[in-house]
């Protein structure tokens, strides 16, 4: 579709100035490399948590006395069948150096529709992030996710001219969050590429609708929700480890009264007001299957659409595994490092960068017996 090209292009074009950002082999050429170590067997997953910091205090004074919502089953002969496009993302932080760190993204759209798929993937190969480009980068990252002022504190005198002057507090003080800062990015303008790829269906996501989050500007939200809904779509976000509570329950034991079978709950009408609107949509508690674990599903509808309706489009429309989306476990499987990827990718950087790497601190031998890892 061409409304897709930009979002690309646009991607396409940010990664090419970082590489031209990146330091040349001259001026690395010895520098030293603390690689991040993987074993053999391990799969690398180094996003950070979901951001979910709010949540019910069960010892809050309301002054409304709320009442849950009945458990709505499943209705699959009056629901409707529809295409369904999801994203994932992931991020390899391939290590450090004195002046910045290697870091490599992956990407995928899987999109289902009548009962064909089609995967796009986006990769990186490794790239170098210097720390005397951090201001200048994250402020187009906030551009590009609509707001230029979102990850920096930005000088507007000159509205035709606007210029960063310093990195906002607790955005990127450390080489942990300031990859995931990339590796958010990355997903969020790939979830943009996602929002036109099918019509009258489901734009499925990994993770939560949450608003006013130190990562993604509310105005990209909004943005992506109307690009979903002028597509006929109705937004989705499952949530594997959400750590919101309700009413003092967490998530998990919000279908514990409810038959073992399909089924979701409403819980915004039991969350307080301030919570609510940090939801794009409705939030839930929802199970995919009869012996699936309950998860927290974000709803944002299509315009003249009831939740309800896209809920059960959603159920009718998606395999299931072990009670998840098949479609979303597909995602993260073409976004994920194996151990053999990040050696592979950390030679890349090596070579690339002319890297020396450091050697390891192994601790094993103060602590012995009791083991030298890190806590």
């Amino acid at each position: 579709m061409e409304d897709d090209i930009s979002p690309i292009q646009e991607l396409q074009s940010f990664l090419n100035e970082i590489e031209a950002l990146a330091p040349t082999r001259q001026e690395t050429e010895g520098t030293r490399v603390s690689y991040r170590s993987v074993p053999a067997e391990d799969v690398v997953e180094d996003s950070l948590p979901p951001e979910e910091d709010f949540g019910n205090d069960p010892f809050d004074e309301t002054t409304e006395e709320e009442t849950a919502e009945q458990v709505a089953v499943v209705d699959y002969q009056s629901a409707g069948v529809g295409p369904v496009v999801a994203v994932d993302c992931g991020i390899a932080r391939l290590g450090e150096t004195e002046n910045g760190l290697v870091i490599a993204l992956r990407a995928s759209i899987i999109v289902v529709r009548d009962n064909q798929a089609e995967i796009s993937l986006f990769r990186t190969g490794p790239v170098y992030l210097h720390n005397r480009h951090k201001l200048e980068t994250l402020y187009q990252m906030g551009v590009h996710l609509g707001k230029q002022d979102h990850f920096v504190e930005v000088d507007n005198d000159d509205p035709d001219n606007p210029r960063p002057t310093k990195v906002k507090s607790g955005m990127a003080h450390d080489a942990h969050k300031y990859g995931d800062r990339f590796r958010n990015w990355f997903e969020r303008l790939t979830q943009k590429i996602a929002a036109t790829k099918v019509e009258n269906g489901i734009v499925l996501l990994d993770g939560a609708l949450t608003l006013r989050t130190l990562d993604t500007p509310d105005v990209f939200f909004h943005a992506l929700a109307a690009s979903a809904s002028g597509n006929g779509n109705a937004l989705i976000a499952i949530s594997k480890q959400s750590m919101l509570q309700v009413d003092g329950k967490p998530i998990q034991f919000w279908l514990d009264d409810a038959p073992r079978r399909a089924c979701y709950r409403n819980l915004t009408p039991l969350m307080r007001r301030e919570d609510t609107e940090r939801v794009l949509g409705n939030a839930y508690a929802a199970r995919f299957s009869v012996l699936g674990p309950t998860f927290r599903m974000d709803v944002k509808a299509v315009d003249g659409q009831t939740d309800n309706e896209a809920i059960n489009q959603f159920y009718n429309s998606a395999l299931m595994r072990g009670g998840y989306p098949d479609i979303l476990v597909r995602a993260h499987t073409h976004s994920y490092f194996t151990s053999a990827d990040v050696a592979q990718l950390q030679a890349q950087a090596g070579a690339k960068y002319r890297l020396v790497p450091r050697g390891e601190v192994d601790l094993s031998g103060i602590f012995g017996p009791f083991g030298g890892r890190f806590k």
